[in-house]
């Protein structure tokens, strides 16, 4: 996913990818510029979810969350669906529509 994901941002954004949920900590406590951080749930979704919680809640590491997931996973995200600093997106997802949301999903002034 993260190779879809670079492709699909390659213009306009600065695309950090992360292995896991734990190199994806990594990244935002070491690059303070991350304004988006985009999740796909994966086998390793509790963990996952785990950093959503983390992140949502977080003072210090709060950042608007883009949640890849499937429609099996939708009762796991009945938590975020509520947050105006989470878009959830269903896979399979159109990268156009991914972008667009995105760049609009940036500008606002949501956190």
């Amino acid at each position: 996913m993260n190779l879809v994901l670079k492709n699909i941002f390659n213009r306009g954004f600065v695309f950090y990818p992360a292995p896991d949920v734990y190199a994806g900590f990594a990244l935002l406590k070491k690059i303070k510029e991350i304004d988006l951080i985009v999740i796909d749930l994966d086998e390793n979704c509790k963990d996952c979810l785990d950093f959503i919680y983390f992140i949502n809640s977080s003072k210090m590491y709060k950042r608007k969350l883009v949640v890849l997931g499937c429609k099996d996973q939708l009762t796991k995200l009945n938590f975020l669906k509520q947050s105006e600093t989470v878009q959830i997106l269903l896979k399979p997802f159109s990268p156009s529509l991914l972008v667009s949301n995105n760049y609009q999903y940036l500008k606002s002034e949501v956190i």
